[in-house]
């Protein structure tokens, strides 16, 4: 079994059929829709956002069909929605202990910065080692020109010489990766220096004699342990710090919702936005709903009453579901947007 087949399998015995299982290919790949970044708040599977961006439709349904072939997944009451096999959860469990989901994993946090973060690592470190030996003849790995200017402008602005930048380069990298929490072999193997080739991602999950995409997981967990260190101790790691693109953003939203948000801000109703931007009242909802599980302080009490919100969070707690069509049914008066709200506002998961 592939460990990317653990991760699928994971997300949706997460979901409980109560999605798609074209729901977790859009978490795999990272797609920035209102219904997307709600079901990863919902079903608390933010680490796993853009971890497999490059992964296919048809190569996700392959991995469905050997599931269902090996009799891991059970098929639920609508159509594409599937659980995980009520017989197979103890050999599951198992198999997360044998193959642990990296801890350090948070996708929604640094998908937007961590590829941007390797690139720049990796030519810095390839840099620094020519640099140090005085060679300045070289292929750069990176072909990025906007890493390559990056790495220009980084090298006038540092102050001391040459071969200072490389010991405080190592210095930084070793410090930051020294934690028996992860194994920084896994990032090291991939680094290009003068006199060292970096690894492929194939041939470095060879090396370990491990699942390649479990390799392509810890490694992007690497990185995000590596931005979290960073940015909690920058006077630490000075020039590893610069890497880090900064993200001014103050909350992670699609550009459509920060629009509503806008006017929001402004004052004017739901309404008046749909009038405004000439977009369906069922969008300017999601919207919504993406404000509320990304903004703490954003308050639905109006959109939604005192009342309703605590028959929607008893029916929730009691059901431990997290359907819209089940609470729906127990409660007819309330609308699936002042569920969906409620829900959101309950942080995603049902204590």
């Amino acid at each position: 079994m592939t460990f990317i087949e653990v991760i699928v399998l994971y997300c949706l015995q997460r979901i409980k059929g109560e999605r798609t299982i074209y729901s977790v290919l859009h978490i795999l790949n990272g797609k920035k829709s209102a219904q997307t970044i709600q079901d990863i708040h919902i079903f608390e599977l933010m680490p796993f956002f853009q971890t497999y961006p490059n992964l296919s439709r048809a190569e996700f349904d392959r991995i469905i069909s050997a599931l269902k072939e090996q009799k891991w997944t059970a098929e639920g009451k609508t159509f594409q929605h599937y659980d995980i096999n009520p017989k197979q959860e103890d050999e599951f469990a198992r198999l997360l202990i044998e193959y642990p989901i990296p801890t350090h994993l948070n996708g929604w946090k640094y998908h937007r910065i961590a590829v941007g973060f390797w690139e720049r690592l990796a030519l810095s470190v390839q840099v620094a080692s020519h640099l140090s030996k005085g060679d300045n003849r070289y292929m750069p790995i990176q072909r990025n020109i906007v890493v390559q200017a990056w790495m220009k402008q980084a090298l006038q602005n540092y102050a001391g010489d040459r071969q200072s930048l490389n010991e405080q380069l190592y210095q930084e990298l070793a410090d930051c990766l020294d934690d028996e929490a992860v194994l920084p072999e896994y990032l090291v193997c991939r680094l290009t220096g003068s006199e060292h080739i970096g690894l492929t991602p194939e041939q470095a999950a060879a090396s370990f004699g491990i699942d390649r995409s479990y390799y392509e997981l810890y490694f992007l967990s690497l990185l995000h342990f590596m931005l979290k260190k960073i940015l909690s101790a920058k006077e630490k790691f000075p020039f590893l710090r610069q890497m880090v693109m900064d993200d001014n953003t103050a909350y992670i939203l699609t550009n459509s919702t920060k629009a509503t948000y806008e006017y929001i801000q402004k004052g004017l109703s739901l309404d008046e936005i749909s009038t405004m931007r000439r977009l369906k009242m069922s969008t300017i909802e999601d919207h919504i709903a993406e404000l509320v599980l990304n903004i703490p302080d954003f308050s639905i009490e109006e959109y939604v009453s005192l009342d309703k919100i605590a028959k929607i969070k008893k029916i929730a707690e009691v059901t431990a579901s997290k359907s819209l069509k089940q609470i729906k049914q127990q409660l007819p008066e309330v609308s699936y947007f002042e569920i969906r709200i409620v829900l959101a506002k309950l942080g995603g998961g049902i204590n």
